[in-house]
């Protein structure tokens, strides 16, 4: 009986090795150990009326300049009986990024940049100031004097 406590100590354990499986054909889920699974769950197509799914984007916008265009827009679905006759999702889609994306991108860039000053972390200035000046056009004597207005 001792040998046999012997022989089992002497043995390298064995870890289980995690399993992977398949949920409907596309997600792999990892078993890490007994009773304990990573679960990943999966994105299901919307098939509802188009209808719903702009006014589910449009319930999202409380606040702001876009509060009006919103209102506009649930009026005017809302009212609309026929589906064919509404609005499609891609020229909603299109309507509403012309509305509120930025008109001039590299200038708000700018504006950030000029108004970015160190708090705390002189790393965390560094990153985020390299991360706003690659996205201008600015020459590296602009930026020195723009890295040293937003030093303390």
């Amino acid at each position: 009986m001792s040998e046999e406590k012997k022989l089992q100590g002497s043995k390298p354990k064995l870890e289980p090795q995690p399993e992977e499986m398949t949920i409907r054909l596309t997600v792999p889920v990892q078993v890490v150990s007994e009773g304990k699974e990573i679960k990943a769950a999966l994105l299901i197509p919307f098939t509802g009326e188009q209808k719903l799914k702009e006014l589910f984007l449009l319930s999202y916008m409380q606040r702001g300049l876009g509060q009006f265009w919103k209102n506009k827009k649930i009026d005017i679905l809302l009212a609309e009986e026929d589906p064919a006759k509404a609005l499609k999702w891609k020229n909603f889609l299109k309507e509403f990024k012309l509305l509120f994306k930025l008109l001039d991108i590299e200038l708000d860039v700018q504006m950030k940049l000029r108004d970015l000053k160190m708090k705390e972390c002189t790393d965390e200035y560094t990153y985020q100031f390299q991360y706003l000046a690659d996205q201008t056009r600015y020459n590296d004597a602009a930026q020195i004097e723009a890295f040293k207005q937003g030093l303390p």
